[in-house]
């Protein structure tokens, strides 16, 4: 199964779905997150959210088409934290906000599954990890781009590469943080844990990129 334009770039394969379809969508990932995907048969998902096979079939094609439609919502939730920048503040609140609620969601049990989930299978289907790729670091960050972009216009912050510097101040927004609960599942982030090194990484950010 390889990735068109339109499994990259839309997501109205679970947008549309029936709500059967969602049923079996919602416990293919449960399945998929906690047995793993080659772990999980589409028996154990009919038994969890009831249909039959020709459900999975005529919604996603096969097992490998409900991998695909998990990443999608999984991603789509994600890259939707960047979507909502208060331009009416100061940058430093600004990014303080966005990068806050991307981190938090980067740390949410679903999505942290998902990445294990991806990087498990990846090695058999890379396309699955080109399509996250182009979805989120490419595409995902477009808001974050363009607001960088107008900071710059503005005079507020000088920066060459604005795409490149989005995805790095996310990275960084990310940090150890990030790291340790993916090596430790058991680990959990609090808030105030979030925004301190959310706000670490903003203040190293708008101090490289000031006059």
């Amino acid at each position: 199964m390889t990735l068109n334009n339109s499994k990259i770039d839309g997501l109205a394969q679970f947008k549309s779905l029936s709500s059967r379809g969602e049923l079996i969508l919602d416990a293919a990932q449960q399945l998929f997150f906690e047995q793993g995907f080659d772990e999980t048969s589409l028996e154990m998902i009919i038994n969890e959210a009831g249909g039959s096979r020709r459900s999975i079939y005529n919604e996603f094609g096969n097992k490998k088409g409900l991998l695909v439609a998990v990443i999608q919502r999984q991603v789509h939730i994600q890259t939707e934290t960047l979507n909502t920048i208060h331009r009416d503040r100061s940058p430093e609140d600004s990014l303080n906000d966005v990068c806050f609620r991307f981190v938090k969601g980067m740390c949410s049990p679903a999505i942290r599954s998902l990445f294990r989930l991806v990087v498990q299978q990846t090695v058999k289907h890379p396309e699955l990890g080109e399509m996250i790729y182009q979805s989120g670091p490419i595409m995902g960050v477009k808001p974050l781009v363009n607001y960088l972009n107008e900071l710059t216009e503005s005079n507020e912050l000088v920066i060459d590469d604005c795409h490149f510097a989005a995805r790095f101040l996310l990275e960084m927004a990310k940090g150890p943080l990030y790291t340790s609960l993916l090596l430790l599942p058991n680990k959990q982030a609090s808030d105030e844990e979030i925004r301190e090194q959310v706000h670490k990484a903003v203040d190293v950010f708008i101090k490289s990129h000031r006059k």
